[in-house]
C-alpha cells in the first residue's frame, strides 16, 4: 500500500527494503556493461569524436560526471547518430538521479539502437527509481525479450508486477530464478509473498520453508519477521525481532529505519526519533528516514525541524511526494501560500492521481482567490475519490495505502 500523506501511520505490508539496495548495485552494473558494449562503438568514429568519447569514459570512471557529461554532449554534436554517447550521457544523468534527463536520452539511443537489450534495462532501470513501477514493466519486458538469460531484467520485471499488486504474473517470473537466488533471502521473501496472494500454496511453502533453513540465525531473517508482525499490528513482537537484528549486526541497513516506524504506531515519539536519526547516520544518503523525521517533528509542532528535515528528504531523492505535502503543510501554517502552492505544484506533478493532493492544492488556491482554480482542484480530488485511485509513491517497506479516506474527511 502506498503511504499516507498525512503524519497518521498504516500497517505496512513485508518487503525487503535490502532488495532496493541491492538493485542500486544491478544498475551500477549494468551502466558498466554498456560502457564495454558501447565503447567499441565509437571506435569506427571519426577520430577527435572517438577521442572525447574515451574521456568521457574515463572521466565517468572516476566519478566525475559533469565532465563526462560535456564530454557525452560534445560527441553527440559531433555524430548526432552516436548511440553510445546517448547511452553513456543518459548512464551519467541516471547516477546524478536525473531520471527524466536519462530517459530522453536513452530513448534516442533506443531509437538508434533498438536491439541492445542493455538500454532497454537501463530505461526500465530509470522508471523503476521514479517509483513508476508500471511504466518500468515494458521496458524490463523487451530487455527479457531480447536477453532471455537476464538475471537483471527477469528479477526488477517480477519486483515491478509485485509492486503493482500483480502477484501471479510476479511469481511467475520470479519462480525460474529459483537455482541462482534460492540462497538470497531477499528473493525468497519476496516470492513467498507473491507465491502465496496468487494462491500458489506449494510455491509459497517452498519459498518459506527455504527461507527458515537458510535464515533462521541471520540478522536479515529478524528483519524479515519484524516487519511481518509489523504489517500484522503487533508491535511489540516486531520491535522485538528488530532489536534482536540491530543486536546482531549494527549496522545492519534499514533495522533503525523500520524501529523507528514501530515505535512511530505507538507514539513513543522520543525512541522513534532516536531510531531515525540512527539510521540516518548509518545511511546518510536514506531519504525516508529524513521523510520520517519531518512528519514526526511536524506532528509534534517543531516546524523549524520539520522543514529541515522535509528539506533533507527532498535533497536526496526528488521524488518524495510526502515531503512537499508536508512542506506545504507548514508553509499554509505559516502563511506562506505561494510557497506552499509551489510545493503542491511539485506534489501534483509526481502524484497526478492523488485525490488529497489536489484537495490540498484545492485548499491553498481558494486561500489567495483563486476560485475556480480551486473548484477545478475539488472537482478532481473528487473525481479519484469515486475510484478511490489515490496512490502516491513507493516506500521501502512495498506499502502502497492509498490516502483518500483523509481527503475525503477534510
Amino acid at each position: 500500500m502506498f503511504r499516507k500523506v498525512l503524519p497518521s501511520r498504516r500497517s505496512l505490508v513485508p518487503f525487503s527494503p535490502g532488495v532496493l539496495c541491492f538493485f542500486l548495485l544491478l544498475s551500477q552494473r549494468g551502466a558498466a556493461s554498456l560502457l564495454a558494449v558501447t565503447g567499441q562503438a565509437v571506435a569506427n568514429s571519426p577520430l577527435s569524436a572517438a577521442a572525447i568519447f574515451r574521456q568521457g569514459v574515463e572521466a565517468m570512471q572516476k566519478g566525475q560526471l559533469a565532465i563526462a557529461e560535456d564530454d557525452f554532449r560534445s560527441v553527440i554534436a559531433l555524430d548526432p547518430h552516436s548511440g553510445a554517447a546517448h547511452v553513456n550521457l543518459g548512464v551519467a544523468y541516471m547516477r546524478e538521479k536525473r531520471w527524466d534527463d536519462a530517459l530522453v536520452e536513452l530513448r534516442k539511443a533506443q531509437a538508434l539502437s533498438p536491439d541492445q537489450p542493455g538500454i532497454s534495462l537501463n530505461i526500465g532501470l530509470a522508471y523503476y527509481r521514479k517509483n513508476d513501477f508500471a511504466g518500468a514493466i515494458e521496458p524490463f519486458t523487451a530487455s527479457l525479450q531480447q536477453a532471455p538469460q537476464s538475471l537483471q531484467a527477469r528479477y526488477l520485471l517480477g519486483l515491478c508486477y509485485f509492486f503493482r499488486n500483480r502477484y501471479q504474473q510476479a511469481s511467475e517470473t520470479l519462480a525460474p530464478l529459483w537455482d541462482q537466488e534460492s540462497s538470497n533471502p531477499n528473493y525468497l521473501y519476496v516470492l513467498s509473498i507473491a507465491a502465496g496472494k496468487s494462491a500458489n500454496v506449494s510455491l509459497e511453502k517452498q519459498a518459506i520453508d527455504r527461507m527458515f533453513a537458510i535464515g533462521q540465525n541471520a540478522p536479515e531473517f529478524h528483519l524479515y519477521i519484524g516487519k511481518a508482525w509489523l504489517a500484522k499490528g503487533d508491535t511489540d513482537k516486531a520491535i522485538g525481532e528488530f532489536n534482536v537484528a540491530a543486536a546482531a549486526k549494527l549496522n545492519l541497513p534499514l533495522v533503525h529505519y523500520f524501529l523507528g516506524r514501530a515505535y512511530l504506531e505507538q507514539h513513543a515519539y522520543a525512541k522513534a526519533e532516536a531510531e531515525l536519526l540512527k539510521d540516518a547516520a548509518i545511511e546518510p544518503d536514506f531519504a525516508y528516514s529524513y521523510e520520517d523525521l519531518g512528519l514526526l517533528y511536524a506532528q509534534l509542532n517543531k516546524p523549524e525541524q520539520a522543514e529541515h528535515a522535509f528539506h533533507q528528504a527532498i535533497e536526496h531523492d526528488h521524488s518524495l511526494v510526502n515531503s512537499y505535502v508536508g512542506l506545504a503543510k507548514l508553509y499554509r501554517q505559516q502563511g506562506k501560500t505561494s510557497e506552499a502552492l509551489a510545493m503542491l505544484d511539485r506534489a501534483v506533478a509526481l502524484a497526478p492521481q492523488s485525490a488529497s493532493v489536489h484537495y490540498a492544492r484545492g485548499q491553498a488556491l481558494a486561500r489567495v482567490g483563486q476560485r475556480a482554480n480551486a473548484h477545478q482542484e475539488f472537482d478532481t480530488s473528487a473525481m479519484l475519490l469515486k475510484t478511490f485511485n489515490d496512490q502516491l509513491q513507493q516506500d521501502p517497506s512495498g506499502d502502497l495505502a492509498a490516502d483518500a479516506q483523509d481527503a475525503a474527511q477534510q
